[in-house]
């Protein structure tokens, strides 16, 4: 079965001008902003797809790039078919942003598909603890650090006469594509044409209720693989689910998702899926904000007292679920819950 890099060795001779963007387009974007292109004096003068592409590759080898993580890995794959394909290599590449902090992680590229179409991806989340600690926080805070930053960064590079703009990203990156949208200056936002959020967590109630929310439902698409973990965290609505060749939070990677000609193959969501859900939305109705918030900061305050900064140290530490439940204060069943999810969400990317 075809996925994002057999899409790209199809249509990779087909220009924009000649097959509009599509729903896979969107999801190679996303993918792409994985890759750190700090070093690559992105921001310096006009550079093409290909410029900078290759200027990474000379940086980076593949080996590297994947020990951090799968997301990384596949997306250096992408990089090397897209700097071939003369659908993406001529486009111009500008405003990158790379920021990292102890509450944040965040990063966002613009590309030029046409004259009159951009598209703005946001990354995903990495290996940095700084960006798991935002995806749990997103259940019991709002808006968190990347919140304001991709609120921000519409705001300053969306124009009032300036082209259209598609809006994307996976997994933590969708989440942000989505609520940026949402809280951009309202007179800019119309020049948005589409949010893609690919499996990407959804929204509390209140921002699900809101009319910001329902100012953007008609552009928004959620989309899924049939297994989603990470999608299925708070409310969504808008999405389509597509099939994936592997199972569980595996599913969860942009490679494995299937294509069809020029669009993902559909499929339905599994029973485990459905379930993790339930069981997200059982214990959510069960604890408030303030009791959710007590959970993060003991979870994440043991690891973080460990001096653990990224995914790769934490997973080599066996004694792992003893260290959280060592947190005091917090109940059993949520210890369980977030535990279960974090060896699930974190440590098998």
């Amino acid at each position: 079965m075809a996925n994002i890099i057999d899409y790209v060795h199809k249509y990779g001779d087909v220009r924009f001008e000649n097959k509009k963007f599509n729903e896979v387009d969107n999801l190679i974007f996303s993918v792409l902003t994985y890759l750190d292109f700090s070093n690559t004096r992105i921001n310096e003068n006009c550079h093409t797809l290909e410029e900078i592409g290759r200027v990474y590759m000379r940086q980076n080898s593949y080996k590297s790039v994947r020990k951090l993580g799968i997301a990384m890995g596949d997306a250096y794959l992408l990089l090397k078919e897209v700097v071939e394909a003369n659908r993406y290599r001529h486009l111009i590449v500008s405003n990158y942003i790379y920021n990292t902090k102890r509450d944040m992680q965040f990063s966002a590229i613009t590309f030029r598909i046409t004259r009159g179409l951009e598209c703005i991806a946001f990354e995903g989340t990495d290996q940095l603890i700084s960006g798991w600690r935002e995806d749990f926080e997103m259940s019991c805070s709002f808006p968190v650090p990347s919140h304001v930053e991709a609120t921000k960064y519409l705001n300053e590079h969306v124009k009032l006469l300036g082209p259209k703009v598609i809006v994307c990203g996976h997994s933590k990156g969708g989440n942000l594509a989505l609520v940026a949208a949402m809280f951009m200056n309202k007179i800019k936002s119309q020049r948005i044409k589409a949010i893609y959020n690919n499996d990407g967590p959804g929204l509390r109630d209140a921002e699900f209720e809101s009319k910001n929310y329902q100012r953007v439902l008609k552009k928004y698409i959620h989309i899924v693989p049939h297994s989603t973990v990470v999608g299925a965290m708070m409310h969504n609505s808008n999405y389509l689910v597509v099939q994936s060749d592997k199972e569980n939070i595996i599913s969860h990677a942009a490679a494995t998702w299937q294509v069809v000609g020029d669009h993902f193959k559909r499929g339905r969501r599994s029973e485990r899926s459905l379930e993790t859900e339930r069981r997200l939305w059982g214990w959510l109705a069960k604890h408030d904000d303030a009791d959710r918030k007590k959970l993060l900061e003991a979870i994440f305050g043991t690891i973080e007292g460990c001096d653990i900064l990224d995914t790769m140290s934490l997973g080599k530490m066996r004694n792992l679920a003893k260290i959280f439940r060592s947190s005091k204060d917090v109940d059993k069943e949520s210890k369980d819950l977030v535990i279960g999810l974090f060896k699930e969400v974190v440590l098998k990317r």
